[in-house]
């Protein structure tokens, strides 16, 4: 009688009451990373590497300093020229002039995607597994898709869409950064055509 009792108790429980899948694959991903809590203090990521571009010859020296997820500012200096993209509350500049739609929702989805452990803790609620091992986030009309790979909890790959604008980054070189896994190797797509490899000398953490 006792062991009926428990099993009828057992089906008349929600399904929120055991963990879904969608639940075990976001905590594996932020316990890789450093964890939640770690990431919830996280004010800046300044970044300092080297931009090697698909589509022309010459390297360029960039500085990425991350503010938040609409906080962003990258300068890249390269031998014949330089440019300097900045996203704040809202707005965008390229070079000094105003962003157009396109650039405004790249530097957009760039600024979510730097901090992406942080992002599926603060928006745990919106988060769907669109494909097994794959974790979509919708967010002021912009779309962040992240691969992971279910051995490390990793993410290996993620895809950021403005309408049918995709831009995406595979991830390798995988260090620690003040308790916090930093990817510092970016191999960056438009549109399924490579635009560059990003390659992390620096990242400072606050």
């Amino acid at each position: 009688m006792k062991h009926f009792a428990l099993a009828a108790l057992a089906l008349l429980l929600p399904a929120t009451a055991h963990p879904s899948d969608l639940d075990a694959l976001v905590a594996k991903v932020v316990g890789a990373y450093g964890g939640s809590a770690a990431w919830a203090k996280v004010t800046s990521i300044d970044a300092h590497g080297r931009v090697v571009p698909a589509m022309r010859k010459g390297d360029g020296a960039m500085t990425r300093v991350w503010r938040g997820s609409g906080d962003l500012r990258v300068e890249i200096v390269y031998p014949d020229k330089a440019e300097t993209r900045v996203l704040e509350n809202g707005k965008g500049t390229n070079n000094g002039r105003a962003s157009n739609a396109m650039e405004l929702d790249a530097m957009r989805l760039q600024a979510l995607r730097i901090a992406l452990p942080r992002l599926l803790t603060d928006k745990r609620a919106t988060l769907r597994e669109s494909a097994p091992n794959t974790i979509e986030i919708a967010i002021d009309g912009l779309t962040v898709v992240a691969e992971v790979d279910p051995a490390t909890g990793r993410i290996v790959r993620s895809t950021g869409r403005s309408g049918e604008m995709a831009f995406a980054t595979n991830y390798s070189d995988f260090r620690t950064v003040n308790g916090l896994l930093i990817p510092f190797h970016e191999e960056n797509n438009a549109m399924g055509m490579k635009t560059a490899d990003i390659f992390l000398d620096k990242v400072e953490i606050k």
